[in-house]
């Protein structure tokens, strides 16, 4: 039987695996996380609510937002509601109403007036 002494391994992706080879080991070889990837397993770096490897994460998917709340009124044309510059997102739109005025007419129905 082959003595292969410590052997060592590194796995560096999500389907990473290491293939034991055939023969004596002493008991002191390792396989681990490659060191780059084992770097980026941070809470912050993590959605809240998950665990990878025993870290669990702390991000909101808040980070850096800048919400804008914004009026619009209805028009004839269709309108796309963006944030102004200054702002990455939408936290509210609020709709005014249609101007919109009914009034008694001589033929007894009613008038309505819009805008």
């Amino acid at each position: 039987m082959k003595n292969n002494g410590a052997v060592k391994g590194i796995i560096s992706t999500v389907a990473g695996e290491y293939t034991v080879p055939q023969g004596y080991h002493d008991g002191s070889g390792k396989v681990s996380i490659d060191a780059t990837e084992q770097a980026k397993l941070i809470a912050t770096n993590i959605r809240e609510g998950v665990t990878i490897l025993g870290v669990e994460g702390a991000m909101s998917g808040s980070e850096d937002m800048k919400p804008q709340s914004k009026e619009v009124t209805p028009s004839k044309e269709a309108q796309t509601i963006m944030p102004d510059e200054e702002y990455n997102c939408l936290s509210q739109v609020t709709v005014k109403a249609i101007p919109y005025v009914e009034t008694d007419n001589s033929a007894g129905g009613k008038t309505v007036t819009i805008g």
